[in-house]
């Protein structure tokens, strides 16, 4: 399989299990008056993660894994909810409403980090001159800018937004990531 054909495959698998038909003939080569004896399709399913793994090791792509604890910390639990509603909304074919719950996803990370302060007083600052936290806050509140553009129609902006899978998918890793970073946090 070429490298095109592995993308194509890609591309239409969109993050599903690969599923592959096999044409099946038997053939009875001591009775050729029969031929073929029988023919059947089988339809030959590699999950999603098995599929990934695989091509991780031909060095064919990457498979990213973020594992978001799902704790009893409420908004943080909704925020892993939500991420999950993105990914099937992205299976889905649902672009704008993925980057739309990868927005909503970032509001338990705004809170807990204080991202909407450290980021107006960061701004004044060269950005040489910020520190780690305030460069945090500023790649959160840029992510959720830009996501605020799917559930939004402004006039002259956001109304002509348009989210494709790889926005969706870049939408809901960064999100998933932001997350993901409070499990550090009391």
């Amino acid at each position: 399989m070429t490298d095109q054909q592995l993308r194509g495959l890609e591309k239409t698998r969109a993050g599903n299990d690969l599923a592959l038909r096999a044409e099946l003939s038997l053939i009875a080569l001591t009775e050729t008056k029969h031929w073929p004896v029988a023919d059947d399709q089988e339809i030959i399913r590699v999950p999603h993660a098995t599929w990934s793994n695989a091509l991780t090791q031909l060095d064919a792509g990457v498979f990213v894994d973020v594992l978001i604890p799902v704790t009893t910390v409420e908004a943080r639990a909704t925020g892993a909810r939500r991420i999950r509603e993105a990914k099937t909304a992205i299976r889905d074919g649902r672009y704008v409403h993925a980057v739309a719950l990868a927005r909503a996803a970032l509001d338990p990370v705004r809170e807990a980090c204080n991202t909407k302060q450290l980021h107006d007083q960061a701004v004044q600052r060269k950005a040489g001159e910020r520190d780690q936290d305030e460069r945090w806050a500023m790649l959160t509140q840029s992510a959720y800018a830009l996501f605020s553009g799917a559930p939004h129609d402004d006039a002259g902006t956001t109304e002509n937004f348009t989210w494709t899978r790889a926005d969706a998918i870049a939408a809901v890793a960064t999100a998933a990531g932001l997350l993901a970073r409070l499990e550090e946090l009391p």
